[in-house]
């Protein structure tokens, strides 16, 4: 009952980020917006983000009722921090309910996956020779990724420049290459490191090109126009989808990958 109920919740908090970006793209940005000229689908796709978004909130109630941890306890902590901060305000409040948005969507992730049959079937254990340790490096993946988000997030508000976006996507995508390449070439009949590592990588350069792409396409095209608010909600679901993916990478490597003479723990 856990797993399937924590996909759905997954999906839903995904649509909500989702609808979340366009209606970020349609306002841009909501802070500085008057009222009286927000568009009508801007306001219709809130609509559906707030309600899609309580949606996910109420599964993520019964998941952490069903789990009886204090993990289940915290994402619904995130979740509804989150709701309570997702009304027009400064630009900050903005960025912060963005950033727990990703926080909320990767707890019920990691949910997904540690309740999942191959988490069940326990780990596939190797030793962790490499240096820096791939350990050190599984916590670094998700924290990386999770900065990224918050930084463009901040950039969608013009809270900051577009440099320190950049800048960040170039560390992400070095980090992720990194690590991923490493373990497929490492441990290619591993059960489940590489799909995961190979997962990563894919989805971290398409996030890239779609970085770029929203970039030239906000240098080309007005900021409300349809060109720009696809690539723009493409960029900001990828982007998701990357830390989702980076944080089971990280769950996967502390789960099977244990410091020489010890049982691994995540």
């Amino acid at each position: 009952m856990i797993r399937p109920l924590a996909t759905l919740t997954c999906l839903c908090a995904l649509v909500a980020i989702v609808l979340g970006a366009v209606v970020t793209s349609l306002e841009r940005p909501i802070a500085a917006t008057p009222v009286a000229q927000i568009p009508a689908s801007a306001v219709s796709f809130e609509f559906l983000h707030h309600m899609v978004g309580g949606v996910a909130v109420v599964l993520m109630l019964v998941l952490a009722i069903a789990l009886r941890s204090k993990f289940g306890w915290i994402g619904l902590a995130a979740g509804i921090l989150d709701g309570v901060i997702g009304v027009k305000g400064p630009a900050f409040a903005a960025i912060f309910h963005a950033l727990l948005a990703q926080v909320f969507f990767g707890v019920i992730v990691a949910i997904a996956v540690m309740t999942s049959a191959a988490w069940k079937r326990g780990p596939a254990l190797i030793d962790d020779t490499w240096r820096p340790s791939l350990r050190s490096l599984a916590i670094a993946v998700p924290l990386v990724i999770l900065l990224q988000t918050t930084l463009g997030a901040s950039y969608r508000y013009h809270a900051i420049g577009v440099i320190w976006h950049i800048l960040n996507a170039m560390i992400v995508l070095l980090l992720n290459l990194i690590v991923a390449v490493f373990l497929i070439r490492q441990f290619p009949e591993h059960p489940t490191l590489k799909p995961a590592a190979l997962t990563l990588a894919i989805i971290t350069g398409i996030q890239v090109m779609l970085g770029f792409t929203t970039f030239m396409m906000l240098i080309l095209f007005p900021e409300t126009s349809l060109a720009v608010v696809i690539t723009s909600v493409l960029h900001v679901t990828t982007g998701a989808l990357t830390f989702a993916a980076g944080l089971v990478l990280s769950l996967l490597i502390r789960y099977n990958i244990r410091r020489p003479g010890s049982e691994a723990l995540v």
